[in-house]
Order: structure tokens, then C-alpha cells, then sequence
């Protein structure tokens, strides 16, 4: 993803990140966004904005036909994705491509990224299954949601290595440990919240910036966390079976779902993600 300089981040945010430069969409990319938020525009204008960009015409394009999101058709180009997905499903599948590469993946104090995007992959591919079954209107919102709620992350690990990394080593180290309460504990601020921050810069849609900022909130609203996002916010891509098995107790008692149904899709999602992995490298 092409970067270039704007206004300085939030006062939130620049104190947090002390100065670190906050990756910002292209051009091209803002430009291909306003348009699929205009209502004039015609889908003929979308998918020439698209086409500009080989690069993320080709992830796109991998990402819509991967097992991972499950399109029921293949999609055999830029305008045939246009025209099949709509200008919503489009506009957060192009999000979760320019996000992701946008953010910082070498290795830092707590942080590999290897590990975190595997994670970040298996949460958006279980989110759509779970999605399916509990509130399908919400597919695309719950897969984009799910790849991004953590997206703070990575920033946060690059910009304060030292006394963030040692909170990632803590959480990484114990199990039954919750990051952002760590975080809260021993910084003053969680990756939630900074996520959110985060989310507003980059003109994300108000619903997905709202899943970013309250995907640890017990007390939220499904409509604006849905049960699939909040539950895979409880898996963690260290220990994960202990954070499997907590997700599993919680979608049995919160909304009646079956243990061993559960195991399944998460047993086919895991090689959805590794799909989606490949899909998005």
C-alpha cells in the first residue's frame, strides 16, 4: 500500500505513539472509497477506480473466491465483483486488504507477525461461519470486523517496544491473561481504544470502527457488536486452545451453541485461514 503524509493524528493518538508516523491510505485507495460511498456513482466508475491498482485488484480478487469468505459464486473479474458483491461488501473487503498491509510486520519486543496475523486470519474466517448461523445479514461486517479489531496492535508493538512489548510477553505467557486489561493496568490505554482512534483517521465506516472499539465490551449491543465478533474476540493466537475452549463455553451458555458443532467449524475455519493466508500474502 502507497503511503503518504496528512494531518498529524489525533491528540490521542500522537501521544500514544510518540511521534511514530501512522500509515494513511493512498490516493488511489481514498479516491476507490468515496466513491463506493457515493450513492451517484455508477458501479461502471467503481471498477475502473479499481482497476487502477493491479496489486489490490489481485488480492481483492483472491480474497472474494477464497474458501475463507465463501462467495457462493466464482468471481471472474473487477466488474463482475462489483456488480455481485455491492458497494458495502466491496468497500470492506478492500478495507481489510489496505489495512493489513499498511500496518508494521517485522518482528518486535512481544510481537511476531507471523503469529498475529494467523490469529487475525482464523478469527475473520470463523466470525462468517459463525455469522451464518446466528445473524447472516451481517457476513461482511463480521469477516472485515474480526480481521481488524486488533489491527492497534501492531502499531502499538513498533512504537512503544519497550514498555508495550513487555505487556505482549506478559500476555503471551499467561494463558487465562486478557490483553486489554493488561494494557489498561499497566499503560492506561487498551489496543481497543487506540484501535478505534485508529479506525477514525482512516475514515473507516462508523459500524466497523465501533466493532474495533467495543469487541471486549460485555455490556455492548449486538447491533453494534454482533455475537459472532464478540465471540471470537476470546480466541488468542497464543495458547489457543485455552482461548478455544473459553469460546466455546461462552457460545453454548450465551447463545445455546453446540460444543461439537462449534469444533467443526472451527476445525474447517482454521483451514480457511490458512487459505486466506495464502490469499493475502
Amino acid at each position: 500500500m502507497r503511503l503518504f503524509r496528512r494531518k498529524k493524528p489525533a491528540a490521542r493518538l500522537e501521544e500514544i505513539l510518540r511521534g511514530h508516523e501512522l500509515p494513511v491510505l493512498s490516493q488511489g485507495t481514498m479516491s476507490l472509497l468515496k466513491l463506493l460511498r457515493d450513492p451517484q456513482s455508477d458501479l461502471a466508475e467503481i471498477a475502473e477506480a479499481l482497476s487502477w491498482d493491479a496489486g489490490l485488484v489481485v488480492r481483492v480478487m483472491k480474497l472474494v473466491n477464497s474458501a475463507a469468505y465463501g462467495s457462493v459464486r466464482t468471481i471472474e473479474g473487477v466488474a463482475h465483483a462489483v456488480q455481485m458483491l455491492g458497494r458495502t461488501q466491496l468497500e470492506q473487503i478492500v478495507l481489510g486488504v489496505v489495512v493489513k498491509e499498511g500496518l508494521p510486520s517485522t518482528k518486535a519486543r512481544g510481537f511476531e507477525s507471523g503469529r498475529f496475523w494467523r490469529g487475525a486470519f482464523f478469527r475473520a474466517a470463523l466470525a462468517r461461519s459463525l455469522s451464518d448461523k446466528l445473524h447472516p445479514a451481517d457476513k461482511a461486517r463480521s469477516f472485515t470486523g474480526a480481521l481488524l479489531q486488533d489491527m492497534a496492535v501492531p502499531l502499538l508493538a513498533h512504537a512503544r517496544e519497550e514498555d508495550y512489548g513487555s505487556v505482549l510477553e506478559a500476555y503471551h505467557e499467561t494463558p487465562s491473561a486478557k490483553l486489554h486489561q493488561l494494557e489498561r493496568e499497566s499503560l492506561g490505554f487498551s489496543h481497543d481504544e487506540i484501535g478505534a482512534h485508529l479506525a477514525g483517521e482512516w475514515e473507516l465506516p462508523e459500524s466497523l470502527r465501533r466493532v474495533i472499539e467495543l469487541h471486549h465490551d460485555d455490556s455492548a449491543a449486538d447491533r453494534d457488536l454482533p455475537p459472532a465478533l464478540r465471540l471470537v474476540a476470546l480466541y488468542r493466537e497464543s495458547s489457543p486452545e485455552y482461548g478455544i475452549d473459553v469460546l466455546v463455553e461462552e457460545a453454548g451458555s450465551m447463545y445455546g451453541i453446540e460444543a461439537d458443532w462449534l469444533r467443526d467449524v472451527m476445525a474447517t475455519s482454521q483451514d480457511k485461514a490458512n487459505e486466506l493466508e495464502r490469499a493475502l500474502r
